[in-house]
């Protein structure tokens, strides 16, 4: 089994001082700039996702590809299209 990957890095200022944590994913712009241009691809192999992020850091950019270089390409690709309900009568 893969090693999983490890959660995005979050900065924070606590008395004038910074800090960097674990946070509990990766913003939905650290995905478009590491080349996960759909989400669902991302959840689809387990990297974990925070809705509520808006920054972004290099490092987690750079752990990103580092990540999907490692990753197999037949994976990323299966994603079923969204299901459209028809109306009924």
């Amino acid at each position: 089994m893969k090693d999983a990957i490890k959660r995005g890095i979050v900065k924070t200022v606590s008395n004038g001082k910074l800090f960097s944590r674990h946070g509990r994913g990766y913003s939905k712009n650290e995905l478009i700039q590491s080349g996960v241009t759909d989400i669902r691809v991302a959840r689809k192999i387990n990297i974990p996702i925070d809705p509520f992020r808006k920054s972004s850091h290099e490092e987690n950019i750079e752990q990103l590809k580092a990540f999907l270089k490692t990753e197999d390409p037949k994976n990323t690709t299966k994603v079923k299209p969204k299901r459209i309900k028809k109306p009924t009568k």
